[in-house]
């Protein structure tokens, strides 16, 4: 009997290799901190940003096939405080947006990047006014596939 394949999770992969790739200048997350836990982490890092799946397909083509794929799309949001600069969060959104091309071929334990793609780019996503807080985002895609099997 075969074994079913299991898709990656292509949100914790994108959000695994974006950290790696920004290091300690921003705090990659599925999920934002709330309240005070947001400030810290804005204040530390000098930057958050939230991968947040959006829709997506599969592309089953039986569940052995080791070519199997998910394609995600993502809404990815960059937030920095507006001061010092209230370009900050678009110079994040526009790093992002950079190494997102980048991660085609890259992978984790739970999978690997097959391609990327850009649905929108970077755009102001307004914030509540007087906040402190600018949001730029952008629509990404990418197509992962499970991690080749070493037996």
């Amino acid at each position: 009997m075969a074994t079913p394949v299991q898709l990656p999770d292509g949100k914790q992969i994108a959000c695994d290799l974006l950290q790696a790739a920004l290091g300690a200048s921003a705090l990659v997350v599925g999920e934002l901190p709330e309240g005070e836990e947001f400030d810290q982490a804005l204040a530390q890092y000098g930057g958050i940003v939230r991968v947040l799946r959006i829709g997506g397909t599969a592309d089953l083509r039986g569940w052995s096939d080791s070519s199997a794929r998910d394609q995600p799309r993502f809404s990815v949001d960059c937030y920095a405080p507006t001061r010092p600069s209230l370009g900050a969060a678009m110079r994040l959104a526009i790093r992002v947006r950079g190494e997102w091309e980048m991660l085609a071929g890259r992978s984790t334990a739970d999978g690997i990047v097959t391609g990327t793609s850009e649905e929108t780019g970077p755009q102001d996503r307004p914030e509540e006014p007087n906040t402190g807080v600018r949001r730029v985002g952008m629509t990404l895609g990418m197509s992962v596939r499970p991690p080749r099997s070493t037996s």
